[in-house]
């Protein structure tokens, strides 16, 4: 799953500038960081983890009279060693003074290996709070963004800290 994560990140890094001219922006965005575990998670495999994830924007609008604004979906990947949580968000982001902010429920596939040959997976209650800022560095738009990935067993809920790319 790393590698995979690793390749998407690399991907986008390459593809960027050939999406950048391009005058409609197609509303996805790709992300990579670093994943700050609590909990058991952080006990058993250490603190810090990867993250890589992607966010397609759905349509804009208004919600609970947040203006300047559009829903998405989201999916990412973090773990290491035995751990692992890939969450499917749906989310509402808003723009204000040049800073994002955003919030998301859904689903997220856990999975702990628990032995050589057992292991441990689940469907859980994931959410997430954000708040990021865009860079807009020739043409294409980065970003960075701290966010709080919530999950109904603690052992796989954290802090990122990332970065990423609009496309």
């Amino acid at each position: 799953m790393v590698k995979a994560g690793l390749t998407v990140a690399l991907v986008a890094v390459l593809v960027a500038p050939a999406l950048a001219d391009y005058s409609q922006p197609s509303g996805l965005s790709v992300r990579a960081g670093l994943y700050l575990a609590q909990g058991d998670g952080k006990d058993a495999e250490g603190q810090n983890w990867f993250l890589v994830g992607f966010d397609k924007k759905l349509k804009e609008g208004s919600f609970l009279g947040a203006e300047n604004g559009h829903f998405s979906f989201s999916a990412d990947y973090y773990g290491k060693g035995s751990f692992s949580n890939v969450p499917v968000l749906y989310n509402y982001t808003a723009r204000q003074d040049g800073f994002y902010y955003s919030v998301g429920a859904g689903i997220g596939f856990g999975h702990r290996q628990t032995g050589a040959n057992s292991s441990d997976s689940s469907l859980d209650f994931n959410y997430q709070f954000s708040v990021g800022k865009d860079l807009v560095k020739g043409g294409n738009v980065l970003f960075v963004e701290a966010r709080y990935l919530g999950n109904s067993r603690p052992a796989l809920a954290g802090f990122a800290l990332i970065g990423g790319v609009r496309f």
